[in-house]
């Protein structure tokens, strides 16, 4: 599906479809055929570079051994050449310190003053080592104005003729190098730490390797990010093992992890540095309300598993933690796309340094097109909102991080960012296509020091809603939606011990939230959570961790605390491997919309209303989603060039939220005061609908396993599968089908190149088997459940790129759903959504 296209009553003759489809399948073939053609000339140029941080490693890691056996000369090109892959002040300090170690005191204070004008934390005391290697070489030179006293010639060996003082030529083996005198007392100890090592923070609230952390994780970068070309970051997740990434239109994605995915999709938190962007009042994620775009991100944090642990509610099946680039660093510049059906994007930042004090500021613009429409235009029966009927999303957004340090371990953030957006969504009932004009902004202020954090922000969305198009004798349902959210949490962390050993973080949170919708009833309160949690991570010797976690949160909608603990037994055989078993609870709390709504509903029966109330209209109140997981995994990564993981895992699911069948009024009902008319839709209420907890139980069982090797310098291939089986436990009463909307089998794959020349790309590919959806629709009767059948789906995207002129210029294309409609009819991820076709974007980038 190459144009957007409205659905006529007319269609081709079956021969001109064959031809069609065939033409389209060699258009697909021979822009596949080029692509693979460019990686491969790529690979066997023999100038390609690997994963830049996994290159970077290897050099760095080299340099520092032969750094330390006193091989100075190729201990430094080593390192010069991890600091050229990717670079970091720790490295121009270690080759400062290797040039003042050697003796070589020139470049030594040159690299020393390029340190130091990174206006790193210690710049105090390494200004004071520039200024004694500084008196050293002015001591040097005027000893070297003295006149040299004459050679004398060596005597020669038995049997050898003599050689004059100009043949000696020390240099003509090379051995270990003493170190300079005195060197070692000026320059005081290098920078061992490994700064290209992978690490999350997300896991355990800190810095730590994936080896040591109590969740199996997954990061992607910002070489995949940059490489991938993908703009939507949901698109991004989806070559993580195990994520369920549904793209309904073109601006609505949906993600879940290990199943469970819907429209509104609940089952995950998303977090902006630590900050929730969690939507309260549907509970779910608004992906591009996002204040910052795929160019302001330093990696992707992937929790797999149960977080409630340590983030409280609604980390159900895992967290996502969105890691900016951080004021101060990186370079400023801009990139701007377009492509075909106005697909639209634009991104621009400023990042600088002045000493303690830092900065970075971003604007930017996107655009993306519907797939298809829902009905035809011009129809009269029906009525229509007035946004453009050919944008799914359109957004605009803006955000400044400032950050003042002190010293080594203060440090204070201090920003804000803004989002509007126009999008395009997928409700439930009866809301199947539904449009947002909405802004989203936030400001946050972040401590941190060696034993204590804080965090606090506010954060306010507000906008106006309505359902896309409707008959005309019914309503838009036109709404202003507002939350208002305050937040704070202060987190105090410690440790003793020596062969056993304590890493504690403790922590108390606060949570204002005040929703505001006219489909809520009017007596919805100003909600005020509180949380408090513990985590001890107990090391035994250097092999075996103990971490335990627990957090209790109260819910006021629920007027209960409800806990959430994780054990996590990770073993390590090795330095470089570990084994680990992990128990975990966690919760979804009921959101603004399923706790309180209020909603009179007009039926297609002539004077006929449903009214839509969150609990029950007894007052029984709904409980939250419950999950109880089991996991145990294997992390292997013993060879910078080869990293592999394997993961096994149970999870019991109860107290799942929907939509209940809807319930006549009765006799008892009018009674009791409850039905009749009603003047606000001038119908009368002749059933009860709203939201309730399931009756079934599932039982999920599953596996995911992942590699990425680096066979040679120019190719990173990754690889990964993940297989879901679930199986419902349901007594005779539950009237709900069996549940097939998670693909037991996915596939994912791609290839990544990178070359001296600057050219670089990536080509991705993506399975899923079929899905059976169980979706609950309204229909004469009420709401009830139907089930669609959705095929498995191949989808195959590719980046081609070249850099230039000192790498400041990159032009790029980006294809998405490069096979289109080749293998047959465009590919369709729900049953309700879009059948997603082929889109491809060209992007200009430069940076100062």
């Amino acid at each position: 599906m190459n144009d957007f296209k409205i659905p006529t009553r007319r269609s081709a003759a079956p021969r001109q479809l064959a031809d069609k489809a065939l033409a389209a399948r060699k258009r697909a073939g021979k822009r596949l055929a080029g692509l693979l053609a460019f990686l491969s000339m790529a690979l066997v140029s023999g100038s390609a570079l690997a994963d830049a941080r996994t290159e970077a490693r290897r050099h760095f890691k080299a340099g520092m051994q032969l750094v330390q056996g006193h091989r100075y000369a190729e201990g430094i090109a080593e390192l010069e050449r991890a600091n050229e892959i990717l670079p970091h002040p720790n490295v121009v300090f270690n080759i400062a310190r290797a040039h003042a170690e050697a003796g070589d005191l020139e470049p030594a204070i040159a690299r020393y003053k390029e340190y130091i004008a990174s206006d790193p934390p210690d710049q105090l005391e390494v200004e004071l080592v520039l200024a004694q290697l500084e008196d050293r070489l002015a001591a040097q030179r005027v000893a070297e104005t003295k006149p040299a006293p004459a050679p004398v010639p060596l005597p020669p060996k038995e049997g050898e003729t003599p050689r004059g003082p100009q043949e000696i030529k020390p240099a003509e083996v090379q051995k270990p190098k003493a170190p300079a005198p005195g060197a070692e007392s000026i320059v005081g100890e290098a920078r061992t730490e490994d700064v290209y090592e992978e690490t999350v923070v997300t896991a355990s609230r800190g810095k730590q390797s994936p080896l040591d952390a109590p969740n199996s994780t997954t990061i992607v970068t910002r070489q995949d990010i940059r490489l991938s070309g993908i703009t939507r970051i949901p698109e991004l997740l989806r070559r993580v093992a195990g994520m369920d990434v549904m793209q309904i239109t073109g601006g609505d994605t949906n993600v879940s992890m290990r199943g469970f995915n819907s429209r509104l999709a609940n089952k995950l938190l998303v977090l902006v540095n630590g900050r929730s962007v969690y939507n309260d009042i549907l509970g779910s994620t608004f992906w591009e309300l996002l204040s910052i775009d795929v160019d302001q991100i330093e990696r992707i944090e992937i929790i797999r598993g149960p977080g409630s642990a340590l983030y409280g509610a609604n980390a159900f099946a895992g967290v996502i933690n969105i890691i900016p680039i951080a004021p101060g660093e990186g370079k400023s510049g801009f990139r701007v796309g377009y492509g075909d059906q106005q697909q639209g994007y634009g991104s621009v930042w400023a990042s600088g340094r002045e000493g303690d004090f830092a900065y970075r500021v971003s604007a930017g613009y996107t655009r993306y097109p519907k797939w298809s429409r829902e009905v035809e235009g011009g129809r009269r029966d029906l009525v229509f909102a007035p946004a453009n009927e050919f944008t799914a999303s359109e957004s605009q957004r803006l955000d400044i991080r400032t950050s003042r340090r002190w010293g080594k371990d203060i440090s204070l953030e201090i920003g804000g960012g803004y989002a509007n957006n126009k999008l395009d969504v997928y409700g439930i009932g009866a809301f199947n296509e539904y449009n947002f004009d909405a802004a989203n902004g936030d400001v946050t202020v972040d401590l941190k020091t060696k034993h204590f954090n804080a965090r606090t922000y506010f954060t306010r969305l507000a906008g106006t809603g309505q359902a896309s198009h409707d008959y005309t004798s019914h309503s838009l349902y036109t709404s202003h939606p507002s939350q208002n959210v305050f937040n704070a949490e202060a987190e105090v962390v410690g440790g003793f011990g020596g062969t056993i050993s304590h890493d504690i973080h403790f922590g108390l949170g606060y949570r204002l939230k005040d929703l505001n919708w006219d489909y809520f009833r009017p007596d919805v309160p100003v909600e005020h959570h509180a949380s408090v949690f513990l985590q001890d991570s107990i090391r035994f010797g250097k092999q075996l961790t103990f971490v335990g976690s627990g957090r209790l949160d109260y819910v006021p909608y629920l007027k209960k605390i409800v806990p959430s603990p994780r054990a996590s037994f990770i073993y390590k055989p090795t330095e470089r491997q570990a084994f680990r078993l992990v128990g975990a609870s966690a919760f979804r709390s009921p959101s603004g919309l399923e706790s309180y709504i209020g909603l009179p509903i007009v039926l297609v029966t002539p004077g006929a209303g449903q009214y839509t109330g969150g609990g029950r209209e007894d007052g029984s109140r709904l409980q939250p989603e419950q999950i109880v997981s089991a996991e145990i995994g294997y992390l292997n990564q013993m060879n910078d060039s080869f990293e592999f993981d394997i993961t096994g895992y149970y999870e019991r699911v109860t107290n799942l939220i929907a939509l209940q069948t809807n319930r006549n009024v009765s006799l008892s009902d009018r009674g009791a005061g409850l039905g009749g008319y009603d003047p606000n839709l001038g119908r009368y209420t002749v059933a009860y609908g709203g939201f309730t907890n399931q009756c079934d139980t599932h039982n999920v069982a599953g596996g995911e396993i992942g590699a990425r090797v680096y066979p040679r310098d120019g190719l990173d291939i990754f690889a990964n599968y993940a297989l879901n089986v679930s199986v419902q436990d349901k007594p005779s009463s539950c009237p709900i089908p069996d549940d097939e909307r998670t693909s037991r089998h996915k596939i994912n794959a791609g290839v990544q190149v990178r070359t001296k020349m600057g050219f670089n790309g990536e080509l991705t590919w993506h399975y899923q088997s079929k899905q059976v959806w169980n979706e609950q629709v309204a229909t004469l009767d009420g709401i009830v459940y139907k089930q669609f059948d959705v095929p498995g789906y191949m989808l195959l995207n590719g980046r081609l790129g070249y850099r230039f002129y000192h790498d400041k210029i990159e032009v790029s294309g980006t294809v998405y759903n490069l096979l289109g409609d080749a293998l047959g009819d465009p590919l369709q991820m729900h049953p309700f959504g879009n059948r997603i076709g082929r889109r491809f974007m060209a992007f200009f980038t430069y940076t100062l």
